[in-house]
């Protein structure tokens, strides 16, 4: 499995793939530099540490490894964490690695340097080395990340409002954030002022001589901005792809309840019980009843009985079937919604 794809992620559109592919393959490679071999090299460090700790020593003690450890599970986390969500946040790039590469440190290498210090004082220039190294590892993975943050999102391109990627735009006492539904900013021209309007209350954009304005039915709102037609542009942009998306997913969802409809009418509950067939639809209605010769011997109040215990369990047969639709449908639901 590929920890970083090659080709962009969550984007269908291949002219916006083609577009960001060069800044996709560098912004590729610094991530996986900062967030890949980078902590994993500083928990190899603290690996060679802990066998350091060895070195004189009959039994290396099993506390020597608990760095290692340590190092290790905060590589791991910063992976997991990448390839399930992070990719879609360059923001969350940086901090998550100065994160997990300071644990590191925190819990691998100086701990584990000390240990192999004290265990092992014949190799102090090999520890000592080996502890410049993860630490000079941890101050490359921020600095990784912070380029490839930068390579992506720096200098925004029209393609980029196509994209999951929150955008930021900076100007003069103003930082606009460009979401995947709604845009939010803060002003702090004189006092602070947080505000922020959803797509779908946007009706247009239209660009002034240093702002944007955004027409709502309930009034406009005049975001000040140091590249007014990039802003426009940029917002029209992910306005335009947030609207394709949710019709998307409201045409997914009235095919999916259509689809349920049909497999729900087609459900038929059936019971056969002393010589008696009974049929009903996933409303319980009864469409079918067939009775064989042998029911001629019973009595009426005996055929009446095992006729409605027949329903009954037909009725209990169709609603067990249509309970198993929709549980199916709505898991199948929640496995696409996740991916």
């Amino acid at each position: 499995m590929t920890l970083i794809p090659h080709a962009i992620p969550l984007i269908n559109d291949p002219q916006v793939v083609h577009a960001l592919a060069a800044r996709w393959r560098r912004t590729r490679t610094l991530l996986l530099l900062s967030a890949g071999v980078l902590p994993v090299a500083i928990g190899i460090v603290c690996i060679v540490l802990a066998g350091m700790t060895s070195a004189g020593q009959r039994i290396m003690p099993w506390w020597s490894a608990i760095p290692a450890v340590a190092a290790a599970a905060c590589a791991w986390a910063l992976l997991t964490w990448l390839r399930r969500n992070g990719l879609s946040d360059p923001h969350s790039w940086l901090p998550a690695t100065t994160l997990m590469t300071s644990a590191q440190l925190v819990l691998g290498v100086l701990p584990g340097s000390g240990i192999a210090l004290r265990l092992s004082p014949g190799a102090a220039i090999a520890v000592k080395a080996l502890c410049a190294a993860g630490v000079l590892g941890a101050g490359s993975a921020s600095a990784l990340a912070r380029l490839a943050h930068r390579s992506l999102l720096s200098a925004p391109v029209l393609e980029l409002g196509s994209t999951a990627f929150p955008l930021v735009l900076v100007g003069d006492g103003t930082r606009v954030m460009i979401g995947t539904d709604r845009v939010d900013w803060t002003t702090r021209h004189g006092s602070r002022v947080d505000a922020g309007v959803s797509f779908a209350r946007v009706l247009r954009v239209t660009a002034q001589a240093n702002a944007i304005v955004l027409h709502t039915a309930s009034g406009s709102w005049t975001i000040p901005v140091a590249d007014p037609a990039t802003a426009q542009a940029l917002l029209r942009r992910r306005i335009t792809w947030w609207e394709e998306r949710r019709d998307a997913t409201a045409e997914r969802e009235q095919r999916r309840y259509l689809d349920l409809v049909g497999l729900l009418a087609a459900v038929s509950g059936e019971a056969t019980r002393g010589g008696i067939s009974v049929t009903v639809d996933s409303n319980g209605l009864t469409t079918g009843i067939m009775l064989s010769p042998e029911v001629r011997q019973l009595e009426p109040e005996v055929l009446a009985a095992q006729l409605m215990a027949c329903v009954q369990k037909a009725r209990a047969d169709a609603r067990k079937q249509v309970q198993d639709l929709v549980i199916e449908h709505s898991d199948d639901h929640m496995v696409k919604a996740s991916h």
